[in-house]
């Protein structure tokens, strides 16, 4: 029984999320670099593997998407929550990475606190029929960062959440990341346990 944090890689089929179905059909590759859960919307941070066309981008418009260009391959898209999405932000877990695998099949990878919280996810899950697949199970070290975490770190550096006139409060860094404020204060506490045991054992 797990009740340290763990990572969780997962296969989800039949995906319901339309930016990933409409990229799928348009015949480009892409992965999402990151995800922000909202209550009723998404917002995407997608990669392309090449430079993005104006017609690329038109044919997502096309398909009531809201889309903005952020550089030659990477686009910002906000889609209405689907089924997936809502459990997510639902549930206590942080989402590391999405990867679109094939139309309509994507890969996460999930940061879970504990086995209580990925059964209950799975379940939710499986109750909006989905089709999900653990691909794999992996402890966390003790010193590296993971991706999440890193860049958890750096937002809230940059937004001055460790200033000591505090320009940011853990509520609203939270929002801002789509996770519980719970869940953010348990990310940033092993986060920053994780860099001090990193500095302190290069430094003593």
């Amino acid at each position: 029984m797990r009740k340290t944090p763990f990572e969780v890689t997962v296969l989800i089929e039949d995906h319901p999320c339309e930016a990933m179905r409409v990229i799928s059909q348009t015949g480009m590759k892409a992965s999402v670099e990151n995800v922000k859960l909202r209550e009723q919307t998404t917002d995407h941070v997608v990669v392309f593997e090449k430079e993005i066309e104006k017609n690329d981008i038109l044919k997502l418009k096309s398909n009531n998407l809201k889309v903005l260009r952020l550089t030659d391959r990477k686009v910002w898209v906000r889609t209405n929550g689907c089924a997936v999405c809502k459990t997510l932000y639902a549930s206590d877990v942080v989402v590391e990475k999405v990867k679109v695998i094939k139309e309509r099949n994507l890969l996460y990878t999930l940061l879970v606190p504990n086995n209580s919280s990925l059964k209950e996810l799975l379940y939710n899950l499986s109750q909006n029929k989905l089709k999900v697949t653990v691909l794999n199970v992996s402890e966390i070290s003790d010193t590296e960062l993971t991706e999440r975490q890193l860049e958890i770190l750096k937002l809230a550096y940059k937004l001055g959440y460790f200033n000591d006139d505090r320009k940011i409060t853990l509520t609203q860094l939270a929002e801002k990341l789509g996770v519980s404020a719970p869940t953010l204060e348990e990310i940033l506490r092993r986060a920053s346990r994780k860099s001090v045991k990193y500095y302190l054992d290069r430094h003593t």
